[in-house]
């Protein structure tokens, strides 16, 4: 037989005991003893002395032993074992219901899928509880969500929650549904606890579960008053691996481009199960239409996987939603897979040109404006204005995209603030260096120990010898691993690896700093404790021949910062000459543009659009899978206004539309929330899979409601005994009443003065 109690904090009631002995010293006076002749014919005898003594002894521990037994009744003890099972006939349970919603579970290869057959098998059950059970529902998917999130006694609303949960969809991780359910079973008040986990037995879900999950759990059972039991109800018996057909997710070359430019569309068609090659049809999708032209056949060999590219280019402004399909197999949800495109008609980029002069070709941006805008092209993908550092305010941010400072000295702080407001708003920001720099002025204020713009420190200037036989200085290509650099890995004497540099300057990158940063007050009055994010680590995703970093890029916010550590004209290089210099600018601006964009995102990541300067947030809302309508949430800045959703946890297409006006692509932009595609490989847990799953009790399987209520019935019965301790606290209470009237109506007053007299 074993002991516990429910509420061990209220043991704390038990230092109570002290109250009356403390009443009892308290009400002990002293009193003048007068001796007069008739004394001796009132003095108590021995006897009775003794007898009045212990009878205040008496009195003061039952006075005692009831608040000992009100602190113990309230800390709610139990008893388990074999002997009191008479008294557990009928136990009242909590119940945490786990109902596994990963996409596996819409398998549609028999007459009910098994996510059908989990809310049906919930629904039986429900049937079965007694009315004082509490039951609360985890839907588990790739987050877990608490769509019943307390334990409650009306079986109504659990059974209109279990019919209307959202179609399957995502990858659920089901070791952390188990720990979410016992943490919430920590607040139920019964003395039977169980976390019920009805999935369709996919091996995926329980992968994740390590060594450090298992430990989690002890540490929680051991932690609980109350133990929590886990069960496993497998709603698919079929054990052996199903066939299926399925699209990885989609990688778009740009997520942000111009009109005509080329997208590429790749992914990868996976056979799961089938005993041979087949051949299947894949189809391009835009805007929801698809393309005859863009039809591919695949051949995929047995358990192999083939890959799928096109190219498609967009003439209309806006955004565009890619799908790739596939023939629809019993799995649908794998035979889809979606992106999203931003198209603009040019990209605007501010060029801020930090020497000025009479002859414009000796200007800082000259060569870039000429590579980027060119006169002669009607059509230019970027949209460059070059403006002089004076020009640089709020209103002319608010219309960037990009922005590149050339060889500036120095900005104003309004500036600088702006400027970081603008990059952490998904602005992207370039800055090469020069003559012009003033070196402390940027370590002091951009790079602020790290904590400003600049991704790096400028510790020298570094010049090239200039020995006959020196080695030049030119880029390393090993060092241009980023997808947007390794093309200009490889090339002749034309190429940017054929550039020389004969100044620049060393730069040690910023690294990460995780510590919470609080916002300082200098007023003396109290500001909101907003914890700052942690700072992101620079990067040289370039280098030169030396060792020395040529590019160095951060991320922050939802933007980031590129720092050249050469010219961006031909004064301190010979970049500019070269033919890969045009290619070079447009990669690098629009892998900068790129970091604004949150277009297509995971399960659980924010949806962030940008909008018109005088729009208000209360003109849009989000449109959700299955038409479910969101609140859009005000982000970004005055000048800089952006709507956020962050109900991001069913996967699928979304979109933000203007609530009033006309559809169209000003009134609607689309977004894509992708999930781990991980469980298209339908492989089910072998038997012994499951024997280690529920090896030592930590889990046990069972497959209809009765096993369950049978299972609970021959565990060792728990028996709540706070009832009988108040029971006993009633009769001590009439002892106390009873004594004390005794010792009232007895007329004795006892003192230590007069025993000794």
């Amino acid at each position: 037989m074993s002991f516990d109690v429910l509420n061990p904090w209220m043991l704390a009631g038990l230092a109570g005991i002290a109250l009356p002995v403390i009443a009892h010293l308290l009400s002990r006076k002293k009193y003048d003893v007068v001796q007069w002749g008739a004394m001796q014919f009132l003095e108590l005898g021995r006897q009775a002395k003794r007898r009045i003594r212990l009878e205040e002894f008496l009195l003061l521990a039952l006075r005692m032993g009831l608040i000992s037994l009100i602190a113990i009744a309230m800390a709610r003890p139990w008893l388990s074992g074999s002997m009191v099972s008479n008294f557990s006939a009928a136990p009242t349970s909590d119940y945490v219901i786990v109902i596994d919603s990963s996409y596996s579970s819409d398998w549609r290869g028999s007459t009910k899928t098994p996510h059908q057959q989990a809310v049906r098998w919930a629904t039986q059950f429900l049937n079965e509880l007694s009315p004082l059970d509490t039951v609360a529902v985890l839907d588990a998917r790739d987050q877990v969500e608490p769509v019943v999130p307390t334990l409650t006694r009306d079986r109504e609303l659990v059974r209109k929650t279990l019919e209307n949960l959202p179609t399957p969809s995502g990858t659920s991780k089901l070791h952390e549904s188990v720990i979410r359910g016992v943490q919430l079973l920590s607040s139920g008040t019964a003395l039977s606890r169980h976390v019920i986990v009805v999935t369709d037995g996919q091996q995926l879900p329980w992968r994740h579960a390590d060594a450090h999950f298992w430990l989690q759990m002890d540490e929680l059972r051991k932690q609980a008053s109350v133990p929590s039991d886990v069960w496993v109800v497998n709603t698919q018996r079929q054990q052996a691996k199903r066939v299926n057909y399925s699209l990885d997710r989609l990688q778009l070359s740009r997520e942000l481009t111009v009109i005509d430019f080329p997208v590429r569309i790749k992914t990868r068609l996976r056979n799961s199960g089938a005993p041979a090659s087949v051949n299947r049809r894949v189809f391009l999708e835009i805007d929801g239409q698809r393309l005859a032209e863009q039809t591919q056949s695949v051949q995929i060999e047995a358990d192999g996987q083939a890959t799928i590219e096109f190219e498609q280019r967009f003439n209309k402004v806006g955004t565009h939603l890619i799908a790739v399909v596939t023939e629809s197999d019993n799995l649908i949800a794998d035979d889809r897979a979606e992106g999203v495109v931003e198209i603009s008609d040019a990209l605007p980029v501010l060029l801020v040109d930090g020497q000025s002069h009479p002859d414009a070709t000796k200007t800082e941006t000259f060569f870039a404006k000429a590579a980027l805008t060119a006169p002669g092209n009607p059509t230019p993908w970027v949209a460059a204005q070059v403006i002089n550092p004076a020009q640089l305010t709020a209103n002319r941010l608010a219309a960037a995209q990009v922005v590149l400072l050339a060889n500036v000295a120095r900005l104003t702080d309004e500036q600088v603030d702006n400027l970081r407001q603008f990059v952490e708003s998904g602005g992207g920001l370039a800055i090469t260096l020069g003559d012009q720099v003033d070196r402390d002025w940027y370590n002091s204020k951009l790079f602020a120990s790290g904590d400003g713009l600049l991704p790096g420190e400028l510790k020298s200037l570094e010049t090239a010898p200039k020995d006959v036989d020196a080695e030049p200085i030119g880029v390393n290509s090993e060092s241009l691993q980023l997808p947007w650099l390794k093309p200009f890995g490889t090339g002749g004497v034309d190429s940017l690896l054929a550039a020389r540099f004969t100044h620049w300057y060393r730069v040690e990158p910023a690294v990460a700093d995780p510590a919470v940063k609080k916002p300082e007050d200098d007023s003396g009055g109290e500001k909101p404790k907003v914890e700052a994010p942690p700072r992101m680590p620079a990067s040289a995703i370039a280098k030169l021949s030396t060792g020395d970093p040529w590019i160095v890029h951060r991320p922050l916010g939802r933007g980031g910062v590129s720092l050249l550590t050469s010219t961006l004209d031909a004064d301190w290089t010979t970049l500019p000459a070269k033919p890969d210099y045009v290619a070079f600018l447009h990669e690098m601006i629009f892998d900068l543009t790129a970091s604004r964009i949150s277009r297509n995102v995971d399960v659980g990541t924010s949806l962030i659009a940008k909008l018109e300067p005088n729009d208000r947030v209360e003109n849009w809302h989000f449109v959700g899978p299955a038409g479910k309508e969101h609140a859009a949430l005000a982000a970004g800045s005055e000048q800089n206004p952006q709507a956020r959703l962050d109900e991001t946890l069913t996967p699928g297409t979304y979109r933000l539309r203007r609530k009033d006006g006309p559809l169209n692509a000003n009134n609607e932009q689309h977004f894509v929330v992708n999930f781990d595609r991980a469980e298209s490989e339908l492989m089910a847990l072998t038997d012994g899979e499951w024997t280690e799953l529920t090896a030592e009790n930590r889990i046990r399987r069972i497959e209809q409601p009765t096993d369950l209520f049978t299972a609970i019935k021959s565990e060792t019965a728990r028996v709540e005994t706070w009832h009988l301790l108040m029971l006993l606290f009633l009769a001590i209470l009439v002892g106390e009443v009873v004594m004390t009237r005794r010792l009232v109506q007895g007329g004795h007053i006892f003192t230590d003065d007069v025993a000794d007299a």
